[in-house]
C-alpha cells in the first residue's frame, strides 16, 4: 500500500475522559488545510539477556508527537487549540481585537485527519484520530516577498497521551478506520469531534 495524500484535519477539545470509557470532546473543528504531517513513535524497546541470549523484551509505546503543516492558522483555531487569548478593545467601528500569546498551557484535545491511500489501483481513505494530545505552534518566521514566491505557513506540534478507552489497562494513543469513500471518513471525524 502506499498513501498519496492528507486531508480534513479536526479538532475537538477534550471534555470528559473516565477510564474504560471513550473519551467526550466539545464541539470541535476543522483547523485548515492539511499540507504534511508526521506523527512520531517512541518506544520502550529495552532488552533482558539471559543465559547470552535476550529473554524477555518490551517495545511498548511511551509516547506520540505529532507535527502537522498547514496552509493557516486562524486566530479562531489559535484560541481553540493553542491557548491565545482574545481580547476585544474599543467599541463602535473602533473596535478591535488583539491576540495574546501567554503563559498558559493549551488545551488538552483529540485531533484527527484523512490519509488517502492506494493499493492495486483501488483508493481508500484511512482515517485517523489521536485520542489527546497539547500543541503548540513552531517558531514564527517572515520574509519579504521577492522575485519568487515563498509561502510561509504555519507547523504546530502536539505531545499526545494515552488514555484507558476499554477498560483493560492499556493506553491507547489513536485509532484507525478505513473507508471506502472520503465523504464516510470524513463523517467519521466529524462525529468524534462533534462537528455538525
Amino acid at each position: 500500500m502506499a498513501f498519496i495524500g492528507m486531508r480534513h484535519p479536526v479538532v475537538a477539545k477534550l471534555a470528559s475522559h473516565t477510564a474504560g470509557a471513550e473519551p467526550t470532546y466539545t464541539a470541535g473543528m476543522v483547523i485548515g488545510h492539511a499540507i504534511a504531517g508526521n506523527l512520531t513513535i517512541t518506544r520502550n524497546n529495552n532488552p533482558l539477556y539471559g543465559d547470552d541470549v535476550i529473554v524477555e523484551d518490551d517495545n511498548g509505546i511511551t509516547a506520540m508527537s505529532l507535527e502537522m503543516g498547514l496552509d493557516d492558522l486562524e486566530e479562531a483555531v489559535r484560541v481553540y487549540m493553542l491557548g491565545l487569548k482574545e481580547k476585544t478593545v474599543g467599541s463602535g467601528q473602533s473596535e478591535s481585537t488583539e491576540y495574546v500569546d501567554t503563559d498558559a498551557a493549551a488545551p488538552y484535545v483529540g485531533v484527527g485527519y484523512i490519509r488517502v491511500r492506494r493499493k492495486n489501483g483501488v483508493t481508500s481513505y484511512q482515517a485517523v484520530w489521536v485520542y489527546k494530545a497539547i500543541f503548540s505552534e513552531e517558531s514564527e518566521e517572515s520574509a519579504t516577498k521577492g522575485e519568487s514566491i515563498e509561502w510561509q505557513t504555519p507547523t504546530i506540534t502536539g505531545r499526545c497521551l494515552g488514555l484507558d478507552v476499554d477498560g483493560s489497562g492499556a493506553r491507547a494513543f489513536r485509532k484507525k478506520a478505513i473507508f471506502t469513500t472520503e465523504a464516510a471518513a470524513i463523517a467519521w471525524l466529524n462525529g468524534l469531534a462533534g462537528i455538525t
